[in-house]
């Protein structure tokens, strides 16, 4: 059917006219993202969840402009790490029994990136020194940097926190004396006449403690409201968020591992920071290998992984370690003792770690029940 050229017409200035009217709508919605009045930021700020009391002062204003309107491409960017991370974090503060919050100081530490070095020597998503790092346990020598090992490195500033609100008692207090060290926050408590509370220490501090809890708060403050700023997350890729982790003894090069593992080197690497020469170095207690799901089942079915007791008759099933998991409520919930998931996982300890992949039995097979 032949349209006159008047209809044709008529219907091109039409679309037009509404492309026209969607883009300026689109351009207006985007400008008005990224505004932000200090008004806004203190609505929001007294409706924030955070174990810190909420101040709103210029570096938390400062800080969180700067995520959402001077660097949205990087923030994008940070938000997207917390799929590979946070998973990491909750698990171990909760078996801690901290606030879940604390999740984001890595956000304020090293903007989640596990192999970034402070000026002063400071490494990993939580900014361990070489000092603190061999007062908790972390090794760092020629073929291993824990302080870049997300797992071991999370645990270590977990406890870390926890000993530092024991003596605290105050979350404020325990991020300053995180930043800066117990001494100096004792300082500072001195010369405020003794008053344990961070804003009335706040200006016997050194200028970046100062700023450390603001910029905790502000990071608090991205996590909730990023989409309320037209920020989307710029995830890693899905085998990079989907993984598990085993722990292994004997020596392993990264080859060997990815040969085994169907998987390449550079994921390898992606995953498991704190090797620093491309291969697992021997290990009594055993060193964290982590691998996308499915390159972890071939890693399992050609290397062994964990050693397992498998000979037993009846029906098995697998339990992936969550975010608060221990034995105990492991066992509690698939109904069996603590001393059965050790002897079906040949775990010589009670220790289990995140995103661990369990052998679970059923049919009367604990070890009370064994012929």
């Amino acid at each position: 059917m032949n349209f006159p050229w008047t209809c044709v017409m008529t219907v091109s200035l039409l679309v037009a006219t509404i492309m026209s009217f969607s883009n300026t709508a689109y351009a207006e919605n985007t400008t008005t993202a990224g505004r932000i009045s200090d008004a806004e930021i203190q609505q929001r700020l007294t409706r924030l969840d955070s174990p810190v009391d909420i101040r709103q002062n210029a570096e938390t204003v400062r800080q969180i402009k700067s995520y959402v309107i001077d660097a949205k491409v990087a923030t994008q960017r940070i938000i997207g790490r917390t799929a590979l991370y946070f998973p990491v974090f909750e698990h171990y503060l909760s078996v801690y029994r901290l606030p879940e919050q604390l999740k984001y100081l890595p956000i304020v530490e090293s903007r989640l990136q596990p192999t970034v070095r402070s000026h002063a020597g400071a490494t990993g998503l939580w900014q361990f020194t070489g000092a603190t790092a061999r007062q908790y346990h972390l090794a760092v020598n020629a073929q291993v940097d824990e302080r870049k090992d997300p797992i071991r490195a999370t645990e270590a500033a977990v406890s870390y926190l926890s000993q530092l609100h024991n003596k605290y008692r105050d979350w404020a207090l325990v991020l300053a004396a995180y930043n800066c060290g117990p001494s100096r926050v004792n300082q500072a408590i001195a010369r405020a006449g003794g008053k344990k509370d961070y804003w009335t220490i706040h200006p016997y501090l050194p200028t970046e403690t100062q700023n450390y809890v603001p910029r905790f708060i502000a990071a608090s403050y991205l996590m909730k409201h990023y989409q309320d700023h037209g920020l989307v997350p710029s995830y890693p890729s899905y085998q990079l968020q989907v993984t598990r982790t085993v722990k292994v003894f004997n020596r392993l090069s990264f080859q060997d591992i990815a040969r085994a593992a169907n998987t390449s080197i550079e994921i390898i690497e992606a995953l498991n920071p704190g090797y620093r020469q491309a291969y697992i170095p021997t290990s009594l207690t055993g060193h964290y290998l982590i691998l996308p799901e499915a390159a972890m089942q071939n890693f399992n079915r050609t290397k062994g992984g964990q050693v397992v007791a498998m000979n037993f008759t009846g029906a098995s099933r697998k339990h992936v370690v969550q975010s608060g998991d221990t034995l105990e409520s492991i066992a509690k919930r698939f109904k069996c003792s603590v001393k059965d998931i050790q002897y079906w996982n040949s775990m010589d300890h009670d220790q289990v770690y995140f995103r661990q992949e369990l052998v679970l039995y059923t049919g009367g097979l604990g070890l009370g029940n064994r012929s």
